[in-house]
């Protein structure tokens, strides 16, 4: 292992950003007998995955969830010891439309949406019962969803439901969404659903920025060097070397595993071409996401999307302590509202009391009673790179880690399509851009070999 001192560092391997998928990426690094060390911008690592404190407990700061089928990152709880520390419970979810709360846990929900009529209903039960079979298979994908929705799922079906849903999450870019990413979405929910009871969905007490941290304890103590508060300021290749400056000193690496979006790679480095064009086609969206604490209860449902637009776009309002008992958190009822947003827009610089106020009518829909003296505490947390949009017939499909530059290797939200972003996908991601990264090391040294 190479000797690191307060300025340089040589290692083979530098990972830029310590969210899951660069810790994976590490883990994946180090369990091949390569030096790693992981430079994080932030304070502390876990992206999206970090964490704020309500009586005395840590919640996620957006939101997170697991589902049954996330086998990476279930796999990773147990093998960190926090196995135990899963509950998995039921988490009912409901939709807002036209002024009323609708359940929409089961089929029998969807039969009972009156928004639309019964025929209308039928006609979306039967084109998302289809399109969750072809889901696996091919003839999905490259259509744009704003043309094939309403053929998939009946015009009425697709103009109440899916539409408002899909311009909530990418404004106006939602009708030149691929129509595969919709119904791999549809498919998540449909595998964590049982008949008739909801999601049955799982949390890691304190939050998966506390699986972050275990994570990061156990590669350290596997001679993983993770350093935080350092802003990687650029990368460049230097005879062989990639020379990483970051937070006043340098780091020398053999490669670099980028895992950010590829607008801010391309901000620290000449990326080559295509790869520069490719990644400059992806638009991203930010997250704006307000956690209020209240001293009573919102709701009865855990996720509510909205299908009725607030001045700000709110996306869904999420009563957490509809999942998670609220004595964990002193006692406070926790109710997300979330915004997918431009950035540099009126909603991405809202303050908290713009939001509250943007969606003081939703909230009284869902609770007449609602007051906004109910709000003791709030927590703003935004991002900026939150949600790549999976354009139909863009980029994403077949995005490869390789960027064509030697050594330089990224792994990016983008990089998990079909899906939608998740912790699990995250996971899977690091791992597959640590086996490409590993197998172009040891071509480098045999090919250096060689010429010896």
């Amino acid at each position: 292992m190479p000797q690191i001192d307060a300025n340089r560092a040589t290692v083979d391997v530098v990972v830029v950003g310590g969210g899951l998928a660069g810790l994976a990426a590490a883990d994946g690094l180090v369990s091949r007998g390569l030096s790693v060390e992981v430079v994080e911008a932030a304070p502390e690592v876990g992206g999206l995955a970090r964490s704020v404190l309500v009586g005395g407990e840590e919640i996620e700061a957006y939101y997170h969830h697991l589902f049954p089928q996330d086998r990476d990152l279930r796999d990773l709880i147990a093998r960190l010891d926090l196995g135990d520390q899963v509950e998995w419970r039921r988490a009912s979810t409901a939709i807002l439309a036209d002024g009323r709360v609708h359940p929409f846990d089961s089929v029998l929900d969807m039969l009972r949406f009156s928004p639309l009529t019964l025929g209308a209903r039928i006609r979306l039960g039967l084109g998302s019962a289809v399109a969750l079979v072809r889901s696996r298979g091919s003839g999905l994908e490259g259509q744009k969803v704003g043309e094939a929705g309403p053929r998939w799922f009946g015009v009425r079906g697709y103009d109440v439901l899916w539409r408002p849903l899909l311009e909530g999450k990418f404004g106006p870019y939602a009708p030149d969404v691929d129509l595969i990413w919709l119904v791999r979405r549809m498919l998540q929910r449909a595998n964590a659903r049982k008949r008739g009871s909801g999601d049955r969905l799982g949390y890691l007490r304190g939050g998966l920025s506390r699986l972050a941290k275990r994570y990061v304890e156990d590669l350290s103590g596997r001679g993983v060097t993770v350093t935080c508060g350092a802003r990687v300021e650029s990368l460049s290749l230097d005879g062989g070397l990639w020379r990483i400056a970051s937070g006043g000193r340098e780091v020398r690496a053999r490669a670099v595993v980028a895992c950010l979006s590829g607008e801010a790679l391309a901000g620290l480095v000449a990326l080559p071409e295509p790869y520069r064009g490719t990644v400059a086609q992806i638009p991203y969206r930010g997250v704006v996401c307000a956690l209020l604490e209240l001293d009573r209860q919102l709701s009865s449902y855990y996720w509510t999307s909205l299908l009725e637009r607030t001045d700000l776009a709110c996306l869904a309002v999420i009563e957490h302590t509809n999942f998670v008992p609220s004595d964990r958190y002193g006692g406070r009822h926790l109710v997300y509202l979330t915004h997918y947003v431009e950035v540099g827009g009126r909603a991405w610089d809202a303050s908290v009391e713009e939001i509250v106020a943007s969606a003081e009518g939703v909230l009284r829909a869902i609770n007449p009673d609602f007051h906004r003296s109910w709000i003791q505490a709030a927590h703003l947390s935004r991002d900026e790179w939150a949600q790549p949009v999976p354009l139909a017939g863009g980029p994403m499909p077949g995005l490869p880690v390789e960027t064509g530059q030697p050594g330089l290797f990224h792994a990016s939200l983008a990089h998990v399509y079909p899906d939608d972003r998740g912790a699990s996908l995250a996971l899977g991601l690091g791992h597959r851009a640590a086996a490409v990264a590993a197998k172009w090391l040891a071509g480098s040294s045999s090919e250096t070999t060689e010429s010896v």
